[in-house]
Parts: C-alpha cells; structure tokens; sequence
C-alpha cells in the first residue's frame, strides 16, 4: 500500500510542475474530470505548496475531495488546509483566491455534497470504502 501512496505522490508533483510550468495550458482535465492546481501555505514550512486535484463545480464555489486515494492519514495538503484556509486555485489559466471550508460527515450538507462528487468522479467511493478515515469534502469560495 505504501508504494502506491509515493506513487501518487511522485505523480502528483510531476503533474502540478507541467501544470504550473505551461501556465495551466497542459494538465487542466485528466480525462474528462476537470483538474485545479491547490496552493496552500505549508503549516510547517510556511512556504507555498501546489497540488493538482480533481476539482468538481458547485453552486460558484469548487469542491475537493481528501480522499488520497483511500490512505489511512490525510494528505499533506488538506493538513495545511486546516491550518490556513486561505487558499490559491489555478483553473487552466485562471487563478483564483479562495476560502476553504471543511465540510465533515457529520455536517449536513455532507451527504449531498458526497453525492454530487461521487456523481462526477465514481471512483471517490472506492476510495471511501479502502480506509476506515473519513474522507472530509473542501468547499473552496473564491474571494470577491
């Protein structure tokens, strides 16, 4: 299981630098789901980080998923997310500022959220099923 995490990682980085790198030109959608690069404020480094994630539409504001392909422990990214919600996503070539807000399974709005997600991308609920960790949903609201 381990080697398939480094993997996502290594993968992950690689995709978020062609992302990045072409101004969002290259790397925007991975099939048909559409992809955002995330940038957060690391929570130990305070340094800027970029990850590419499957980015779903919602009512003008953006849902991310914390799924980390059904890891046991939460990505990285969703860890500086919690410890600063000010994010920044690219879609293609625009950047936009954002507010997060961690919407977990005993929120209300958690169930119809999942369902819209799982709707776009099916592959959330094998992810679900892989960990005993709840997987927390990220509404992203851009700033006015």
């Amino acid at each position: 299981m381990q080697f398939r995490f480094n993997v996502i990682r290594v993968i992950s980085k690689i995709h978020g630098y062609i992302y990045s790198g072409s101004g969002g030109r290259i790397g925007k959608k991975l099939g048909n789901q559409d992809i955002a690069l995330l940038t957060t404020i690391g929570r130990k480094s305070g340094k800027r980080r970029n990850v590419p994630l499957a980015v779903i539409g919602h009512e003008e504001k953006y849902l991310i998923i914390g799924s980390f392909g059904g890891s046991p422990v939460h990505p990285a990214w969703f860890l500086n997310v919690e410890s600063n919600p000010d994010v920044q996503i690219r879609l293609g070539s625009k950047v936009i500022n954002a507010n997060a807000s961690i919407i977990r399974k005993s929120d209300d709005e958690y169930e119809k959220l999942w369902n819209k997600a799982v709707s776009v991308y099916q592959g959330f609920d094998s992810y679900k099923r892989a960990t005993d960790r709840e997987i927390p949903i990220i509404v992203l609201s851009p700033e006015n």
